[in-house]
């Protein structure tokens, strides 16, 4: 998960820093001023943005808030000095995903990026429940691993298979592991990219290498995925018509 960190106070940057690499996230840019930060937005477009309302220059962490929504949506949480009820309303019109007040608990800012992820791309309110650990952004996944929310890239997927309770997405040189089921993927993956060639396996058709109909198989990255019959016909007239 990519981090953006809008704060002027060195203390409380380093800290953040510190704090999100700990977490197993990635910090692509740390901006004490409105200007440094515009530019770091608009190039690395973060996941997450930890904002502080009081920064150097002539626009304030609310107003900046307000540009950054304009170029793409995205959480943003508020990390400040300030815990009067102006300043609240003023923040609470770029609908932040939460508002925290200095010396802030890494244990809730933890929670809060959690949660704001959740409420961003989802409109499930128990997505990272015991019955779940997995959210599904525009185009990438955010599968929750121990303590941190890793990003997986839908492009990256090979395949997906149902093994037992659990669906497994296959990268390259490594798998995750959810707890939806293969319905939901399907309804949540494009089927213009994604076709199902078994009941238990979905695959990306730009990843696959060839096909074996003697065989019964899809071959992608040097595995063989299972092919059958009642799907073989809808995959070849969708590799036809890519």
């Amino acid at each position: 998960m990519n981090v953006l960190i809008v704060e002027d106070e060195p203390n409380y940057s380093d800290t953040l820093e510190m704090f999100i690499d700990e977490l197993g996230y990635h910090v692509t840019g740390v901006a004490q001023d409105g200007n440094k930060a515009k530019k770091l937005f608009q190039n690395n477009r973060p996941d997450i943005v930890l904002m502080d309302i009081n920064i150097k220059g002539n626009i304030t962490g609310i107003e900046l808030a307000k540009e950054f929504q304009s170029i793409q949506p995205t959480p943003i949480i508020f990390i400040t000095s300030f815990d009067d009820k102006e300043t609240f309303e003023k923040a609470k019109e770029t609908a932040p995903h939460a508002y925290l007040i200095k010396p802030f608990d890494p244990g809730r800012l933890e929670r809060c990026m959690e949660l704001a992820l959740q409420r961003a791309h989802s409109e499930d309110d128990k997505v990272f429940d015991e019955e779940s650990n997995a959210v599904l952004a525009k185009d990438s996944f955010f599968v929750k691993e121990r303590n941190r929310l890793v990003k997986v890239n839908i492009n990256d997927i090979f395949w997906v298979e149902v093994d037992d309770k659990y669906t497994i997405l296959h990268v390259e040189e490594k798998k995750y592991v959810l707890r939806q089921s293969l319905k939901y993927l399907c309804e949540k993956l494009d089927p213009s990219v994604f076709v199902q060639t078994h009941r238990s396996h979905i695959v990306n058709a730009a990843k696959i290498e060839d096909i074996d109909l003697q065989l019964s198989v899809v071959r992608i990255n040097g595995n063989e995925i299972p092919l059958g019959k009642s799907y073989k016909d809808d995959l070849i007239k969708r590799l036809q018509m890519l």
